[in-house]
C-alpha cells in the first residue's frame, strides 16, 4: 500500500486529524525520534512507524502513556480541542465527535480496572471483532436431550421419569452431553438459584454427595431440593427441611447439573436445518 492510499485510509479523531499524523507531530515537536517515543510508551520503534504510517493503531492501554509522553490530553488526542486552540468541530462531524466521547469514556472505565480485568476486556474485543470479520455465523452443534413434561416441586400428580415428554433439540455444551432428561422446576422452594419455570439438566445414576442438588421422587410426588444426610434441604429458608424414615419409598432420579438456559434451546431455523 503507498503511501497516499494509507494516508487516505487512517482513522481520523472528532477534528478530522488521522492519529498517524498526529502522533508524528507531536512527537516531532517534543524532540523525540521513533525509538525514544517507543522507549516510554513499552513498545519498540517498529509500532510506533507502523502507527505513524497508518498502517495499525495503538491499543487502549497504550493511548494514555501516549498522550502522557506526547503532552496531550485524552481529549485533544480525540479531537475535542486542538493543542490550547479553540477549534470547534464542524457540525457534519457531529455523530464522529459523540462517538468519540463515547470512546473516552470506555477508556476511562478501562483504566479503572485491574490487570487482570483489562486483560479480559481486550480478549472479549478481539473475540468479537472476529465475529464480525465473518461472513456467516458458524453453524452450532446440536444434540437431542429428552424434555420430561412433569415438573419438580412440592407433589405433581405423576411419578417423575414416566415416559411423558419428548425429545428437543440443545446446543451441545460439556452439560447438555453429560444430562440425560429435562426436568421443569415448580415453585420457590429452592429460590433463589433455582427459579419457577426454570428447565434443569438431569443426570440419571449419578451418587450424590451432601451439597448436591437433585430430582428425588417419593411415591408420586417429585422434589428438587439439595441432599443432606439428615434430609432434603430447599435453598429457600421459608421451607422446612424434609425428613424421610426407613420403609419411606424415596428415589434419585438423577443429579442436577445446573440450568438449560434459553439460548441453548435451538431455533425453528436450526430444527429445520436439522430434519433436512
Amino acid at each position: 500500500m503507498s503511501r497516499p492510499e494509507q494516508k487516505e485510509n487512517a482513522r481520523l479523531n472528532a477534528a478530522g486529524i488521522s492519529y498517524a499524523d498526529l502522533i508524528r507531530s507531536r512527537r516531532r515537536q517534543k524532540g523525540l525520534n521513533q525509538e525514544e517515543l517507543g522507549a516510554l510508551v513499552s513498545v519498540g520503534k517498529n509500532a510506533v512507524g507502523a502507527w505513524e504510517a497508518g498502517r495499525s493503531r495503538p491499543d487502549l492501554a497504550s493511548i494514555p502513556v501516549i498522550c502522557e509522553a506526547l503532552g496531550l490530553t485524552l481529549e485533544e488526542f480525540y479531537g475535542y480541542e486542538l493543542s490550547g486552540k479553540d477549534q470547534q468541530v464542524p457540525e457534519n462531524n457531529h455523530a464522529n465527535r459523540q462517538k468519540n466521547e463515547k470512546t473516552a469514556e470506555f477508556v476511562s472505565q478501562y483504566l479503572e480496572l485491574t490487570e487482570d480485568h483489562r486483560k479480559i476486556v481486550l480478549h472479549v474485543m478481539e473475540d468479537l471483532l472476529l465475529l464480525q470479520g465473518r461472513t456467516e455465523k458458524p453453524a452450532r452443534k446440536l444434540i437431542r436431550i429428552y424434555r420430561n413434561n412433569l415438573s419438580a416441586c412440592a407433589g405433581p400428580s405423576y411419578t417423575i421419569g414416566e415416559s411423558m415428554g419428548e425429545p428437543v433439540w440443545i446446543e451441545e455444551t460439556p452439560l447438555t452431553c453429560a444430562a440425560d432428561e429435562l426436568i421443569r422446576v415448580s415453585g420457590d422452594s429452592m429460590e433463589p438459584e433455582f427459579h419457577d419455570g426454570d428447565q434443569v439438566l438431569v443426570q440419571h445414576g449419578a451418587s450424590l454427595r451432601p451439597g448436591d442438588i437433585g430430582i428425588f421422587v417419593n411415591g408420586d410426588a417429585g422434589y428438587i431440593k439439595e441432599y443432606q444426610r439428615d434430609g432434603l434441604h430447599s435453598l429457600n429458608p421459608a421451607y422446612a427441611t424434609m425428613h424421610f424414615h426407613e420403609g419411606d419409598d424415596v428415589r434419585c432420579i438423577g443429579k442436577v447439573l445446573g440450568i438449560a438456559a434459553d439460548e441453548l434451546f435451538a431455533r425453528e431455523d436450526e430444527i429445520r436445518d436439522q430434519d433436512l
